[in-house]
């Protein structure tokens, strides 16, 4: 959460949405307020803004706030967006659930609702970055793996299979990575020689640390035999723990 937080406020009470701006900026000196009075406006300024977060009133004049919504989510499907109106009911709450609102909060008097708004901006800023980051550093295992000469393969924790790249599929005799898809480890093995890969597949993952080269006869989906040197190592893959795998011939 290091840098500032850009959020775009949107309320067609240009007063109200001011004082919210200043007592957001106060709060945290890392919020960047940009304010818009109506949804057209808005989404003019969200054209023209990084945002980290969106705060819209619901009752405003041409379009409401789920509409907006709706426009946002198009292009911008996991951008924080938090409702914060004066008028609230179920039947508003459900709609803007079901548009894919990250918050919901109804206006009150006070300073404590600018706090708890404050919060709210800050705590679903925070889970969109993590995510973010994680769908960045997994967009570049692929971009490197993916065209790996070698191949390569991961497992999940009961060592079926998660991942391919295109080097295994030709490895693996198979047409496409559907085809090695859901397999245990242990369909990619000679019968004689999955024992003692189970032994080194259950170290891995307890000990989580790589294991040295090992001589592998690496069975291909059609059966074929292939003798190979296997590198194994522990990695994470889409949030959970994994186990990789390299053959070299």
């Amino acid at each position: 959460m290091d840098g500032p937080i850009r959020v775009l406020h949107v309320d067609d009470e240009p007063d109200f949405a001011n004082l919210a701006a200043t007592f957001l900026e106060r709060e945290d000196d890392r919020f960047e307020v940009t304010t818009a009075t109506n949804v057209g406006e808005g989404l003019d300024r969200l054209a023209e803004l990084d945002a980290d977060c969106i705060v819209s009133d619901y009752d405003m004049p041409d379009q409401n706030g789920i509409e907006f919504l709706e426009t946002v989510r198009t292009d911008h499907p996991k951008l924080p967006f938090i409702l914060f109106t004066g008028r609230g009911s179920e039947s508003i709450a459900s709609r803007a659930v079901s548009a894919g609102v990250t918050e919901y909060l109804q206006k009150e008097s006070g300073r404590d609702q600018y706090m708890l708004l404050a919060n709210r901006i800050t705590n679903s800023v925070r889970a969109y970055r993590a995510e973010t980051a994680v769908t960045r550093s997994e967009e570049r295992y692929h971009n490197l793996v993916d065209t790996a000469p070698i191949p390569i393969i991961v497992f999940d924790r009961e060592g079926t299979l998660l991942y391919s790249n295109d080097a295994a599929v030709d490895f693996l005799n198979a047409d496409t990575h559907a085809d090695l898809e859901d397999r245990s480890f242990t369909d990619f093995l000679h019968p004689d020689d999955r024992e003692r890969a189970r032994g080194r597949f259950e170290r891995l993952m307890t000990e989580g640390v790589s294991l040295p080269e090992a001589e592998f006869r690496l069975r291909a989906i059609d059966g074929e035999i292939k003798p190979a040197t296997v590198a194994t190592a522990p990695g994470y893959y889409r949030g959970q723990k994994v186990a990789q795998a390299m053959a070299y011939q």
